[in-house]
């Protein structure tokens, strides 16, 4: 049996109205930059990003593709929305705790590489608000309400609790859905073979994988395979999945080139991270919600973002016996433009990760 929410009441209003409940995002206020725990060249945020080459349409040949790879510094500032946000749903009433975020992201030579705004709402709060003499009579309810209709539902479960919305320049908007949890030690990433798992690698299943399978992975803490370097593989296998996939993987910055979320393993491998806060959000899978992805005609049209889903991490690190919180995310964005090896559509995972702290 589903439990009825608590009675929305005038003190409810008065209390939301003068200070929202913000849950876990109430970690977030303020504003966070790079940091580069172990001063290694390679540990800022990296990103991966793949696009149609000059001159192709969708109608070309597979494989025709541009890679960029490389790292970035980035400003990620948190501001709270003041009192709760009400959404009005007759029977079911809900507060969001809203918090506007603004970031920009730049090469290390300080070019603007992203821009993006948006929110995220903190959902959990859902309270039950029956019919009263005065609502039935200012909203002309009679003779279908009565004074207490509503009271025993039907009541609105919501499966998620955290929500995102985003506006990104390139003319993308979306809206994300997912659940924040609670954990002890630190985040756990994977190593050597083990590490080489879909969704998170750069290279398209779509384009053959790099010619490896589940059971014969590339160990992407060794050096790459010795194929990667062969300089007559576009002339000897034009259409193989070696060739289509070879520079991301001979990239300067492997193995975050092929998965660039072993930056943030690596970044907190000397960390004392004693729990973290995570927050799992989805365009489409994580929870059913309707969540999704809205484009401009051109992106639509060429390159359409299709889906995106994200993860983050606020951990509490201790350093010379202070705790200290820190921000790592890992970022999926999904185009799809021309075609892969199989006729079908090809998709390309665009990745954005970074490890941050707040700026005194």
């Amino acid at each position: 049996m589903v439990a009825i929410p608590p009675k929305f009441t005038p003190e409810v209003l008065k209390e939301q109205g003068e200070q929202a409940d913000y849950g876990v995002l109430k970690q977030l206020e303020g504003t966070w930059v790079n940091v580069n725990p172990t001063a290694a060249p390679t540990l800022w945020g990296v990103h991966t990003t793949c696009m149609p080459s000059p001159g192709t349409n969708s109608e070309m040949i597979p494989g025709k593709f541009t890679f960029l790879c490389q790292n970035y510094t980035e400003e990620l500032t948190f501001s709270l929305v003041p009192g709760g946000v009400r959404n009005r749903a007759g029977a079911n009433e809900q507060f969001c705790g809203a918090v506007k975020y603004d970031t920009a992201i730049r090469d290390l030579n300080g070019n603007l590489l992203h821009e993006e705004n948006g929110m995220y709402l903190w959902l959990d709060q859902i309270y039950n608000h029956p019919a009263d003499d005065e609502s039935v009579e200012q909203d002309l309810g009679a003779p279908e309400l009565a004074s207490g209709a509503g009271a025993n539902g039907p009541v609105y479960v919501p499966d998620y609790s955290v929500a995102r919305s985003g506006v990104i320049p390139h003319g993308s908007t979306m809206q994300m859905f997912g659940h924040s949890s609670e954990h002890k030690g630190k985040p756990e990433f994977p190593t050597g073979k083990a590490a080489w798992q879909e969704p998170h690698l750069s290279i398209s299943p779509s384009m053959g994988g790099a010619g490896a399978t589940p059971s014969t992975p590339i160990d992407l803490d060794a050096p790459p395979p010795d194929w990667v370097f062969d300089t007559g593989l576009p002339i000897s296998d034009p259409s193989g999945n070696r060739t289509y996939t070879q520079r991301i993987l001979a990239h300067e910055l492997y193995p975050y080139s092929v998965r660039p979320d072993l930056i943030l393993r690596d970044a907190i491998k000397d960390q004392n991270i004693t729990g973290y806060t995570m927050l799992a959000l989805d365009t489409e899978e994580a929870t059913g919600a309707q969540g999704g992805v809205l484009n401009t005609p051109i992106v639509r049209r060429y390159v359409p973002v299709v889906r995106m889903d994200m993860q983050m991490w606020i951990e509490t690190v201790v350093e010379d016996g202070e705790e200290i919180l820190q921000l790592q995310y890992a970022q999926i964005v999904d185009f799809e433009f021309h075609f892969g090896t199989d006729g079908g559509v090809t998709r390309w995972p665009h990745i954005q990760v970074n490890t941050l702290r707040k700026k005194a």
